[in-house]
C-alpha cells in the first residue's frame, strides 16, 4: 500500500486521479449506482492508526468474496494519506446521510472533490459510521467513527463495520438478518452484534451474492 503524508500530498493525489475519468457524469448520480471502473481507495487517518490494516483486511475480504461469486469486479489499490480527518464535517455529513437514506446527502465543502474513488476517513470523534451517496464525479465517501467509542472499541467490531460500509460502497443495501454483515437500519441491527473474541467477517445472504453477480457479472470490464 502506498503511504503519503500531509495535506499537500493529498491534493496531489486528487490532481493525479482527476484525469482517470468519471463514468456517468452526464447522468443523475444515484445512491445505488454501480461501479464502471476499478475504484481506487484512499484512506485518510492520523499516523499510526491501526484501522488502516483493518481497511486492507476488509478490501481483501470483498475481493475474495467477489471472486467466489464469479464476479470479475474488484476493489482497487489502497493509498494511505496521513492527515487529521475533518471531524465536524464528517459529523454533519453522517447526520445528513442518515436523514436522507436514499437521497443525495449534502456534503460540506471540504468533503467534495476528494481524491479517491472511495475515500475512507478513519475519524476520532463520535458519529454513526456511514457511506455517502455517489457525488457528481461518481465517487463515494465512507466515515468511520472513533474506536474509543463503543462498540467499535470491542473486538472484531471495527473491521466488520468497515467491511459493512464497503458493502454499501459497491452497491449493497441493508438486510434485516442480525447474523449477516449487511444487517442495518431500519431493522434493529447494530454494530455491537459484530463483537467476537474470534476474528471473523460476518457473511452475506444468498440474495446479496446474487445481487453482486447481477451488478458485476463474470464478463464485467472497466470502462
Amino acid at each position: 500500500m502506498r503511504r503519503i503524508c500531509g495535506f499537500g500530498a493529498f491534493l496531489l493525489i486528487a490532481v493525479c486521479l482527476a484525469d482517470t475519468g468519471a463514468h456517468g457524469q452526464d447522468r443523475q448520480p444515484s445512491f445505488w449506482q454501480v461501479w464502471h471502473r476499478v475504484p481506487t481507495i484512499v484512506v485518510v487517518s492520523a499516523d499510526g492508526d491501526p484501522r488502516v490494516e483493518l481497511v486492507e483486511q476488509a478490501v481483501a475480504f470483498w475481493n475474495k468474496t467477489l471472486a467466489a461469486t464469479g464476479s470479475a469486479f474488484r476493489l482497487g489499490r489502497i493509498t494511505h494519506v496521513v492527515q487529521s480527518p475533518p471531524e465536524e464535517d464528517l459529523q454533519r455529513l453522517s447526520e445528513s446521510v442518515l436523514s436522507q437514506t436514499a437521497a443525495r446527502a449534502t456534503r460540506p465543502e471540504r468533503l467534495r472533490n476528494l481524491s479517491g474513488d472511495i475515500t475512507i476517513f478513519l475519524a476520532q470523534s463520535k458519529f454513526i459510521s456511514f457511506t455517502s451517496p455517489f457525488d457528481e464525479n461518481s465517487r463515494r465517501l465512507i466515515g468511520i467513527r472513533g474506536t474509543q467509542f463503543p462498540p467499535l472499541n470491542q473486538p472484531n467490531v471495527a473491521v466488520n463495520v468497515i467491511a459493512h460500509e464497503l458493502g454499501h460502497a459497491i452497491g449493497l443495501r441493508h438486510n434485516s438478518d442480525p447474523s449477516m454483515l449487511m444487517c442495518g437500519r431500519p431493522a434493529p441491527c447494530r454494530p455491537d452484534l459484530f463483537i467476537s473474541e474470534t476474528p471473523r467477517f460476518f457473511a452475506l445472504t444468498d440474495d446479496e451474492k446474487q445481487r453482486l453477480r447481477a451488478m458485476y457479472p463474470s464478463d464485467w470490464k472497466p470502462e
